[in-house]
């Protein structure tokens, strides 16, 4: 049997800080800058999809539009959405990719 992921306790959007803090089930407390979160979007359409290079594959640095976060929802239980000031908004970021890119605070 898998390990459980831990889970998000509280999620919370620092605009300041550019960055999401989050309290996680097994008492880790961290952060994910919305740069690492944009370089790491995880949809078809940043991470390419059927052989095709994605779009950050073909780049070497984000405008402040594409890391400047405009809204962010609950995608069932085991995710969350992110929009981004540049209109994208397909990312469904995982818990379990937001554990691996969380940085202790």
């Amino acid at each position: 049997m898998a390990a459980q992921v831990p889970m998000p306790t509280e999620i919370r959007v620092d605009r300041a800080g550019r960055r999401l803090e989050i309290k996680w089930s097994d008492g880790l407390v961290g952060y994910c800058t919305f740069e690492d979160l944009r370089w790491n979007c995880p949809c078809a359409v940043c991470q390419g999809e059927m052989g095709q290079p994605g779009l950050l594959s073909r780049t070497t640095e984000l405008t402040p539009e594409q890391t400047e976060l405009e809204n962010i929802w609950q995608v069932g239980y085991y995710a969350v959405g992110l929009a981004w000031k540049d209109g994208h908004d397909t990312g469904i970021y995982p818990f379990e990719l937001l554990r691996r890119l969380c940085r202790p605070e």
